[in-house]
């Protein structure tokens, strides 16, 4: 039996667009059903009347923005993945629309990239729509809320005209973020020959990529308290530290543009954000997984299922996607240990993701007791890389002598 067909909505006010984006799913009308909408108005409408899976608007529109659109769809329909196409010229309306869109796809679009997305975002729709996993996180008291200073930072960064010394105020307003930047900057690894001692220059050493991804990992690992039994906080932070700085390497070494290499630092930075979840809603649970994983010689994401039904990947995901947060960065976190799930099959995030954590393993086991996590050769050889894993090991031996700032 077939799955259910997904339910596609184009929005464009031009009708021509329209018909071509439509096209491109023609040849596999048994996976998608497509209806299209030229204004904001008439696709509410079609929303009205029964539900889509994906919403794909332009971003300039008369009457109702695609902005508009999309916070429109995200308060009423807030299972529909929502997706942007815009020029480049309009990133810095972008960044202001991040709380309401799933992914952006600039213009103009290539098609083969407009369906790889859409089948990306239809496969992680049904990862995240899983009924074990919603279970699971149902038994949670209570998620992190979507920090405010976040979207301070980067409406500020989707300014016309974005200023680096508001965003070091904005920053400076937060003590433990003040901290936690001055103290990474300052590490050894950023070889600086004086102190630095203010957040302005922090950030302009930083760059505003790592800053991004600081401001929000940080927010999210404060929101947890640092005893647990069982669980290291700053063992977890360090191997966060050490996989986004492998990441963004790995994502250059393959000749990344700086915003691809961002969304890995930032992707490494959160991916096992489930485990913090779980370790700190249902600690006995987690432990019991732990041992599990140890007792049976089996990875920690087989024990998770064992026992909670779920794993910790799934767990962080679901997390990154109630936040609204770009599909790279949900896909990356949801599929770093299964990255053959993803129908990605060019060398991203994800793929910089799962490497890094598997390197990391085996170099500095995040839990020396636990099994260390397994490459993906599968995936690997579909994007056609495996021969340069000696390589990215060395890349990672020559980056762990670099200091990593301790808590």
């Amino acid at each position: 039996m077939l799955p259910p067909r997904k339910r596609i909505l184009f929005v464009d006010d031009n009708p021509v667009l329209v018909r071509v984006y439509a096209s491109v799913l023609q040849d596999e009308s048994h996976r998608w059903e497509v209806r299209s909408a030229t204004s904001g108005e008439q696709a509410l409408d079609l929303m009205a009347e029964a539900p889509f899976d994906v919403v794909v608007t332009d971003l300039r529109m008369p009457q109702m923005s695609g902005t508009e659109l999309m916070v429109k769809t995200r308060a009423l329909y807030p299972r529909t993945s929502r997706i942007i196409l815009s020029g480049i010229r309009d990133q810095a309306e972008i960044a202001r629309s991040l709380g309401g869109t799933h992914q952006f796809i600039p213009k103009p679009v290539e098609l083969e990239t407009l369906r790889d997305a859409l089948g990306r975002v239809c496969s992680l729709d049904n990862f995240l729509m899983d009924e074990n996993l919603k279970t699971l996180v149902g038994r949670f008291d209570a998620l992190p809320s979507f920090p405010a200073l976040y979207l301070e930072v980067m409406n500020e960064l989707g300014d016309p005209e974005p200023s680096i010394v508001r965003i070091a105020e904005t920053v400076a307003q937060d003590p433990a973020m003040t901290a936690t930047m001055l103290r990474i900057v300052n590490s050894v690894a950023f070889g600086l020959a004086r102190r630095i001692s203010n957040t302005l220059e922090a950030i302009q050493y930083l760059g505003t990529g790592t800053m991004r991804s600081l401001v929000l990992s940080v927010h999210i690992f404060s929101s947890f308290q640092r005893n647990v039994a069982g669980f290291s906080m700053d063992q977890f932070e360090r191997h966060a530290l050490r996989c986004a700085r492998l990441a963004r390497a790995l994502m250059q070494s393959q000749g990344a543009d700086d915003a691809a290499a961002d969304d890995a630092y930032l992707a490494g930075m959160l991916h096992d954000i489930g485990k913090l979840l779980l370790a700190t809603s249902l600690p006995d649970q987690y432990r019991k997984a732990a041992a599990h994983a140890v007792a049976h010689g089996v990875p920690l994401g087989v024990a998770e299922t064992e026992v909670f039904g779920a794993t910790h990947a799934g767990v962080g995901a679901y997390l990154l996607g109630l936040w609204g947060l770009p599909a790279v960065l949900v896909e990356a976190v949801a599929f770093h240990h299964t990255p053959s799930r993803s129908e990605l099959r060019t060398f991203g995030p994800l793929a910089a993701v799962h490497v890094a954590n598997v390197l990391d393993g085996e170099q500095s086991p995040p839990l020396r007791y636990l099994p260390v996590s397994e490459l993906d050769g599968d995936y690997l050889a579909a994007l056609k890389v495996e021969d340069q894993l000696e390589n990215w090991r060395e890349l990672n031996r020559t980056l762990s002598t670099q200091p990593i700032p301790s808590s």
